[in-house]
């Protein structure tokens, strides 16, 4: 199976996206072939039309999951639907 593309697109100075990302980086430790890429809103017009007052927006394989806030559950659970590889746990 392929690479799975999340994206967040945010702001500078922006407590809710810096947020966002840091669990989103930590969620995305546990799995293989997920990769991250951050954007600011700013960098297109469609997107400051679109998702000016819903930053931070979370995109996976280019298709909003969510804004603002992030549910991990719920992430982790899109995140294998689009294909990502949990890495195995150690046993102990």
């Amino acid at each position: 199976m392929g690479s799975v593309q999340v994206t967040v697109i945010g702001r500078e100075s922006c407590h809710l996206c810096d947020d966002a990302t840091d669990l989103i980086e930590s969620v995305l430790t546990d799995f293989h072939n997920v990769s991250l890429e951050k954007r600011l809103v700013e960098e297109s017009s469609e997107w400051l039309e679109f998702y000016t007052d819903k930053v931070p927006v979370i995109l996976i394989e280019g298709v909003e999951h969510g804004y603002w806030r992030v549910n991990e559950e719920i992430f982790r659970g899109s995140l294998l639907q689009a294909g990502a590889l949990p890495r195995e746990k150690d046993s102990e």
